[in-house]
């Protein structure tokens, strides 16, 4: 079975960090967040597709020279496609039910459990749902005996039909695809899920959690979620407080690592103090606190940082 990818985006709420490194290849706990989902897949998908715009060239030299488990095909898109777009510049490579996923999603789901239903079902289509506590500020479904029935954007409190939201996770039977027109921007969202709302379109609710890694504020969070709570026991240059991840290549001296800290490859810090941050590669640091910060590749600091995201193209303060 097939998987597709959406990994077209420009990650510009993350920007200036994918300036330099399309959003996919951005890591998750010392994992590109595109291989990480791709190694999640369950056993039954031997292929993955990745619906790739912005950062093509990056994607095909980091896939050709690794073997993560699973096929890889890319689809590039010389203009942006939007989802239902993407999708449908990938219906060549599919042959059956199809798992969907934006790109940038961390998340609990379950997708055996929701291919069972979908099957069980005979669903045309099966939208993951998650459930929030303010439906205004999202489109909301209204979820009835199992099937999505309707849409509803933004609604005014109280008008709200649910407070379940379109999770990003998607099965879709090839029926669905071959709605979508050809080589057109289309929003599978907004265009082609409501005229099958009622009509063959199931929803499964799932619980744990569900993150958006393309700001700033949420990529900390996937990173540390993704860390879990098994990351590095004891590094010889760092007293490790908490649950903390260092990348075997680092180099760490006189340092305190943690609570929730994460140090990429061939980083050099001496005398600091990282807590609550995500240090990517090739960094310099000396005698510097650093808390609740993403600090892009091959930067170099010698003062103490708060709140701040750091990249070779700017600063942004969050």
């Amino acid at each position: 079975m097939e998987a597709i990818i959406l990994v077209g985006g420009l990650g510009t709420r993350l920007r200036p960090l994918t300036h330099t490194i399309p959003k996919p290849l951005l890591p998750l706990a010392n994992v590109p967040m595109v291989e990480r989902m791709v190694k999640k897949l369950p056993e039954i998908f031997d292929t993955a597709i990745l619906a790739v715009n912005y950062g093509l060239n990056e994607m095909e030299t980091y896939f050709y020279e690794r073997d993560i488990g699973k096929r890889i095909i890319i689809v590039p898109e010389d203009e942006p496609l939007g989802t239902g777009g993407a999708m449908r510049n990938c219906f060549d490579y599919i042959t059956g039910t199809t798992a969907v996923f934006n790109g940038d999603i961390v998340s609990s789901i379950n997708l055996e459990n929701m291919l069972k239903q979908h099957v069980k079902t005979g669903a045309k289509g099966t939208l993951a749902l998650w459930e929030v506590d303010d439906p205004s500020r999202f489109g909301v479904v209204e979820f009835k005996n199992g099937q999505i029935t309707q849409f509803q954007e933004k609604p005014e409190k109280g008008t709200e039909l649910s407070n379940l939201i379109n999770a990003g996770t998607y099965l879709l039977e090839p029926e669905i695809l071959e709605m979508i027109p050809a080589n057109k921007k289309i929003s599978i969202e907004r265009e082609i899920y409501p005229k099958v709302a009622g009509d063959g379109l199931y929803g499964f609710p799932f619980e744990g959690y569900f993150i958006d890694s393309g700001t700033p504020e949420s990529y900390l969070a996937a990173n540390f979620k993704s860390l879990g709570k098994n990351g590095t026991a004891a590094h010889n240059g760092a007293s490790i407080r908490g649950n903390a991840l260092i990348h075997e290549s680092a180099k760490l001296k006189d340092c305190i690592i943690g609570p929730n800290a994460i140090i990429g490859a061939n980083v050099e810090i001496e005398k600091c103090v990282i807590r609550e941050s995500v240090i990517l590669s090739n960094v310099n640091g000396y005698g510097s606190v650093v808390e609740g910060c993403i600090i892009g590749p091959e930067v170099s600091f010698e003062k103490d940082l708060r709140r701040t995201l750091i990249s070779p193209k700017g600063t942004i303060a969050f």
